[in-house]
């Protein structure tokens, strides 16, 4: 028997077909349920990160806020007065609030509490009917 190098046998399997239409149809149904779910993931990472950005940005400014406080010359500064006082960041979407409460927790002290708010929206420091969130710095300041 004589064998050409081109020639070559293939066995064929009985009854092999290959796949139908309705096979088919549901591996990429099945394809498409798993794309579309990656998707809705990767827009709520999205969000997530934004949230995470004003979160650490308005962290950042409260700090700097606090630093700006702590380096004032005079205990008796007008800024840390028992009075509201309000500022707001140069782009508008923080809004800071401090107070300081006198003699709290010892005598020749002040408790300072700043709050930094901010809205998932730009709707600037005056409106908070939306969503709003918030960080919160207590700190100290003795009279030395």
């Amino acid at each position: 028997m004589k064998t050409n190098a081109i020639e070559t046998k293939v066995r064929m399997i009985p009854y092999n077909r290959g796949f139908t239409l309705i096979e088919a149809l549901f591996a990429i149904a099945i394809f498409s349920i798993g794309i579309l779910a990656v998707g809705s993931m990767q827009i709520s990472a999205i969000n997530n990160n934004a949230s995470a950005r004003m979160r650490t940005e308005a962290t950042i400014l409260a700090a700097e806020t606090v630093e700006a406080l702590m380096s004032l010359d005079n205990y008796n500064d007008p800024l840390l007065g028992a009075d509201t006082q309000s500022a707001s960041s140069p782009n508008n979407i923080y809004c800071l609030e401090w107070s300081a409460t006198l003699d709290t927790p010892i005598p020749s002290t002040k408790t300072i509490t700043l709050s930094v708010r901010w809205t998932d929206e730009e709707t600037g420091c005056g409106n908070f009917d939306q969503k709003e969130n918030q960080v919160n710095l207590d700190f100290i300041r003795a009279n030395i």
